[in-house]
């Protein structure tokens, strides 16, 4: 993936998927990735929202945004988007468990038309760079 291809990707999940949040219960969408060096280090993956279009530079998501710190797109091997994920309220008297929906369906429609390799099964959308 190209630097490109990877803001054309961010940009295509935002507007398909909604804002985007570091908390799933404030979030449209949500997704989990690793980086290159994560998979040689801890095998470590992040999970949060996915970046809304103001967080995006050519070749980065910037620093303080829904992912709380900079990703060079180059650096990134594995994001896994759910079709559907889950969320919580806080801890109380009125807590709730609920799921929201992504449609990976027309996500993958529009990542085809604008040339974006990716994967899709019933349950995830992927991009796997390794």
């Amino acid at each position: 993936m190209t630097d490109e291809e990877w803001h054309t990707f961010f940009r295509i999940c935002s507007t398909v998927l909604g804002r985007g949040s570091s908390l799933a219960r404030l979030s449209d969408s949500w997704c989990g990735w690793t980086t290159f060096d994560k998979l040689t280090d801890c095998i470590y993956y992040w999970n949060s929202g996915l970046p809304n279009s103001d967080d995006l530079e050519p070749t980065y998501v910037k620093d303080a945004g829904v992912w709380s710190q900079p990703f060079l797109y180059q650096s990134i091997a594995h994001i896994v988007i759910p079709k559907t994920f889950g969320w919580e309220s806080a801890p109380g008297p009125d807590y709730i468990y609920d799921t929201k929906n992504q449609d990976i369906e027309r996500l993958s429609r529009e990542l085809s038309d604008a040339g974006i390799n990716h994967r899709k099964t019933d349950m995830v959308l992927e991009i796997k760079l390794y």
